[in-house]
């Protein structure tokens, strides 16, 4: 037999909050009767937070014979309990003999209901109940509250209930019913997943869950997630109730806008929303189950070009010096802007809004030296530390993503037997982070995609520097077997290692094609690629040979096909977004393309920055938006931002992020 049942009707040898006689303080108003400022009291709960119930105990509470219930959606019941003022300005005078207490359990008032009555009638409806001295109970949804409200007097806000988390005696009450192994359950779930307190009706749910699956009541973050996934079962349909049924489109609009708002993001509507969000009169972000549907946003931050051990852009223009100018430069916040990116995400962590996950899109070093490596994992070891938590990663969820670039190649190994030679001093520097393996032979055998499978995303880690360093003329071939050899005699390499550096090489962009063949969709997820080279022309000029992707085409055909929302890419040390939409006999698909600036190397010819990409995830759907962010003036600062759904032929404005979005057909 099950001791907990959420969706049980009223039953007052279970009910946790009137406890025998026991009333606590909130409600004693209305099991008393006493009368309210304006026409009616109000009782604000979302759906499924236990309006029903309360209203049954409400009315136990109370003296029999005195208190009536009725619910507004039925005629038939509008009658019988002589109510029919509340839908009818016409209505004869109510019969309500000895009552004194009319509890509407549900007014009718929104288009959720079932049928759209009209507010006004219900307040003069209420209205008239007051004149014959009975106290009206409303017990109505946020979106029922906000069509109602308009039609009551100016005190009516004070007439406002909103019933109080549960406390730790009314938990403990219900967890009596399994001694044994509920308390602890709840104490754990008190720890750390509160909101599963915010309500009985969560709270019964939760403990529902953990008595079906016991291996989950030592673990209260993966409780939480089963229990919010039974919560939108079809038995309970919790977030269609509580969250599109219960809130109307504008209570919904600012609750979306507002998780936008947390990661950084503002709004046309930012004053507005704060009134709305007065208005819904619940602690909308405490709700366990409308927080798995609803996320906080995920950020994560693209960075490409690092150039470990090349020539940096220094934060100071030092042109003194002398130890005093070396002194008044440390003062002034010298060194490059590598070293002010990591102070400035410290500075996010401290502002709650640090990167989820980091993309570096190649060129992690300026050439493939030991030292180089080293200095560049150490600051990809000081970043990860900097990182946030984030409710839909898992603690063994890689945080940090690496794709090589032309500069990461090893020019010395370009003429092994071996393709993937070239690629082993990169594979073996940064094996502790998730990269393309290129030094593995066999496509089938390295990796494509990382997945983070509680926040539905998918990332494809596409290789571009496949064959990156090879000689630009044959005889240089020749020429490199020659220092090859030399390198071998000397013991100090280093300027045979220059010279071999200054010949001419091609850098070629290309993604090899058995892995464009593994592309596949994956519907219910949002799909980004990492490359380092260019798939698209951008808005500067680079003569040079094999600047993209050569087989950019085919690339962009099969990310399409998968519906790879984002591209992420570097190697132009230019930030900006473009759109690419491929028109063919199926569904058109348009894929965002983003290239990020160089993080700190001298050369380039715009500010050094990174790009802020924002994904907002509400149930299976996803919103994107992205910024890029400039080291400009000794300062972050961040560009315009541009927002989009995934496939989408055109960018939306902000403010449309919080609208409601026409089911989406899926192909």
């Amino acid at each position: 037999m099950s001791h907990y049942r959420p969706s049980r009707s009223f039953d007052p040898d279970l009910d946790i909050r009137f406890r025998g006689t026991h009333v606590p303080a909130w409600a004693a108003p209305l099991v008393k009767g006493y009368a309210p400022h304006d026409a009616c009291w109000l009782v604000v709960m979302p759906r499924r937070s236990g309006k029903t119930w309360l209203a049954g105990a409400v009315r136990h509470a109370r003296p029999e014979g005195r208190t009536r219930l009725v619910d507004v959606r039925s005629d038939a019941d509008v009658r019988a309990k002589g109510l029919t003022c509340l839908t009818s300005a016409k209505a004869a005078r109510p019969q309500l003999g000895d009552v004194d207490v009319v509890l509407v359990d549900e007014p009718a008032i929104g288009p959720a209901s079932g049928r759209a009555g009209d507010p006004a009638t219900l307040a003069a409806g209420l209205k008239r109940l007051r004149e014959e001295g009975v106290v009206p109970v409303v017990f109505a949804t946020p979106a029922e509250h906000e069509l109602l409200a308009p039609h009551l007097g100016a005190d009516a806000w004070k007439d406002v209930v909103t019933p109080p988390p549960v406390t730790r005696e009314e938990a403990a009450c219900m967890a009596g019913r399994t001694p044994e192994w509920a308390p602890d359950v709840v104490d754990r779930l008190r720890a750390g997943q509160p909101g599963w307190l915010l309500t009985p009706f969560l709270l019964e749910l939760a403990l529902q869950t953990a008595e079906d699956e016991p291996d989950l009541r030592t673990d209260p973050a993966a409780l939480s997630r089963r229990a919010a996934e039974e919560a939108d079962s079809p038995l309970h349909l919790y977030i269609g109730q509580w969250f599109h049924n219960g809130l109307s489109a504008t209570h919904r609009a600012a609750v979306r806008r507002e998780r936008w708002r947390v990661a950084g993001l503002s709004f046309d509507a930012d004053e507005r929303d704060a009134r709305t969000m007065k208005e819904v009169l619940w602690p909308v972000a405490a709700d366990p189950v409308l927080a798995h549907h609803l996320p906080e946003v995920l950020r994560l931050h693209h960075v490409s070009d690092l150039h470990f051990g090349g020539s940096m852009r220094s934060n100071v223009d030092q042109k003194d010096r002398t130890q005093a100018g070396r002194a008044l430069a440390r003062l002034t916040g010298d060194g490059t802007p590598l070293e002010s990116y990591l102070e400035h995400v410290e500075r996010l962590a401290g502002q709650g809004r640090a990167p989820h996950l980091v993309i570096v899109s190649g060129d992690l070093v300026d050439r493939p030296l030991d030292q180089h490596g080293q200095q560049a994992l150490a600051w990809l070891d000081r970043l990860a530390e900097l990182l946030a938590d984030h409710p839909d990663l898992r603690p063994d969820d890689p945080r940090i993503l690496l794709v090589g670039g032309n500069h990461d190649v090893s020019w010395d190994r370009c003429l092994d037997p071996r393709p993937g030679a070239r690629h082993e001093w990169f594979a073996e520097t940064f094996r502790a982070y998730p990269h393309p393996d290129l030094d593995k032979d066999h496509h089938a055998d390295r990796r494509l995609y990382v997945r983070y499978p509680d926040a539905c995303l998918r990332v494809a880690l596409l290789g571009s520097a496949e064959s990156g360093g090879e000689p630009a003329r044959n005889d240089d071939r020749d020429r490199v077997r020659q220092l090859l050899a030399e390198l071998a005699r000397s013991e100090d390499g280093t300027h045979v290692s220059d010279l071999m550096g200054e010949l001419e090489r091609y850098d070629p962009g290309v993604v090899a094609h058995p892995v464009l063949r593994r592309l596949k969709k994956e519907t219910g997820c949002v799909n980004l690629a990492v490359v380092h080279h260019p798939l698209s022309p951008v808005p500067s000029v680079e003569v040079a040979p094999y600047a993209g992707v050569v087989n950019a085409g085919q690339a962009k055909l099969a990310l399409a096909e998968a519906h790879t929302a984002l591209v992420l890419h570097g190697h132009t040390h230019l930030g900006f977004l473009a759109s690419e939409r491929l028109i063919d006999s199926g569904r058109p698909w348009t894929t965002r393309i983003a290239g990020a600036p160089a993080l700190a190397s001298i050369h380039s010819n715009e500010e050094n920055g990174y790009n802020e990409v924002f994904i907002a995830r509400e149930g299976e759907e996803h919103s994107l938006a992205l910024r890029t962010v400039r080291w400009r003036n000794g300062q972050w600062k961040a560009d315009l931002a541009f927002a989009f759904r995934p496939g989408a032929a055109d960018e939306c404005a902000f403010d449309e992020l919080g609208a409601d979005r026409a089911p989406q057909t899926r192909n």
